[in-house]
């Protein structure tokens, strides 16, 4: 366990060094980003995705996969957009909880059906994007301006998004020393050892999917807070980006290995990508373009990578 440990913690710098060039490239394109502002809207835009490509770590450590994180993302927009008249700031803890039960219910389902997570995730993900057309078919509803003053609020010179980052990378710290943070791990690694080691792997499943969910919809508050109005397709473009940050922030499909540290660098990343991409002057779809050969170029050094480690 310690060796495994070690080993994640190895991979941190090695992450974090592609973050870098792309952020020296972007400064030498457009030097204003080092001012307090524009550091400031880097954060802004990468929180969100932070939060959905931490999301996505969780469970792929467990070796499974979440196509649901974008619905949830705009389902929890969804309802708080929908509900704060009436609920006020109750709407939160509400849309919190759905998320859960949905996320709940998608690990229960690969835990006992065993059913390949992302073809469960697949499907709640149309049955959740579903239900948010149902709910608000055209972007609109009301947000508190409390949500706003607090996702763009910036008491300490940095906005109160990127503190509720780093408080969740806090909270993370401490679970993944916990007997639970220990299953998640050992469940992806080996299952079959997890279980004869008496940790429950249908327990850490429920729990990563529970997780996931979760981050994705604090995701959603934070797009809320940002857009001041719920959308039920603006989370569509979150999913595969959560991928592509997964894997940028060291994280394996082989499942056991992965660190929230690495997914915050890969979400950054993607982040700064976007900043060169909009400073060049080029469409938004080009984003996808640069996301799917970075996302090939990551997942081909990292078979490649493990190739090597069992020769």
């Amino acid at each position: 366990m310690k060796a495994s440990r070690a080993r994640i913690t190895s991979r941190i710098p090695v992450v974090f060094l592609p973050a870098a060039i792309f952020l020296a490239i972007n400064i030498a394109l457009n030097p204003r980003i080092l001012t307090l502002r524009g550091l400031n809207n880097l954060a802004l835009q990468t929180v969100s995705l932070g939060l959905v490509v931490m999301a996505q770590t969780l469970v792929v450590i467990v070796r499974e996969l979440d196509m649901s994180v974008g619905a949830v993302v705009s389902m929890t927009t969804v309802l708080v957009a929908s509900t704060m008249s009436s609920l006020h700031v109750l709407s939160i803890p509400l849309a919190l909880l759905v998320a859960a039960l949905f996320g709940a219910l998608s690990g229960a389902i690969v835990a006992y059906a065993r059913i390949p997570g992302i073809v469960v995730t697949l499907a709640s993900s149309m049955i959740i994007g579903g239900l948010a057309l149902v709910i608000m078919p055209q972007a609109g509803g009301t947000v508190d301006d409390s949500l706003s003053d607090f996702v763009n609020g910036q008491p300490f010179l940095v906005p109160d998004s990127f503190l509720l980052l780093l408080g969740v990378l806090l909270v993370w710290q401490y679970v993944k020393n916990t007997r639970l943070g220990t299953a998640i791990y050992a469940t992806g690694g080996n299952a079959f050892s997890a279980y004869a080691s008496g940790l429950s792997v249908a327990g850490a499943k429920i729990a990563a999917y529970t997780g996931s969910a979760l981050l994705a919809a604090i995701a959603g508050l934070v797009v809320c807070g940002k857009t001041m109005t719920g959308d039920a397709t603006v989370g569509d473009t979150y999913t595969l980006s959560s991928i592509a940050g997964t894997v940028l922030g060291g994280a394996s499909f082989m499942g056991g290995v992965g660190t929230m540290a690495g997914a915050v660098a890969g979400a950054l990343i993607i982040g700064i990508l976007v900043h060169i991409l909009f400073f060049l002057g080029l469409s938004s779809h080009y984003q996808y373009i640069a996301e799917g050969l970075i996302l090939l170029a990551a997942v081909s050094i990292g078979v490649l990578a493990e190739r090597r480690g069992k020769k």
